[in-house]
């Protein structure tokens, strides 16, 4: 799951985080950054000023309603999608 958000919007509220950049598929490369010391993902960043939390790293989550599936092209099989949820196709 993932929480998108202006990088203005995000504030580290203690510790340090550590980062790698790798490329996408599509050729674009983004920033992936995470704790040094359990490896938890905390959030990738592309090249445009958007971050993509990962909301389960957050400590209150009861607000979150996702509203859309991503990257379903490269879903499981096993995974089920509910006919009537949206999907947009973004693999890269």
């Amino acid at each position: 799951m993932s929480l998108a958000i202006q990088s203005g919007d995000f504030r580290l509220l203690s510790g340090e985080l550590a980062a790698f950049t790798t490329v996408c598929e599509s050729g674009r490369a983004k920033k992936c950054a995470f704790c040094p010391r359990c490896g938890t993902r905390i959030y990738h960043q592309g090249l445009d000023a958007a971050i993509s939390i990962k909301p389960g790293t957050l400590d209150d989550t009861s607000w979150l309603e996702p509203d859309a599936h991503y990257w379903t092209k490269s879903k499981q099989p096993w995974v089920p999608i509910p006919e009537e949820t949206r999907c947009v196709v973004d693999d890269g």
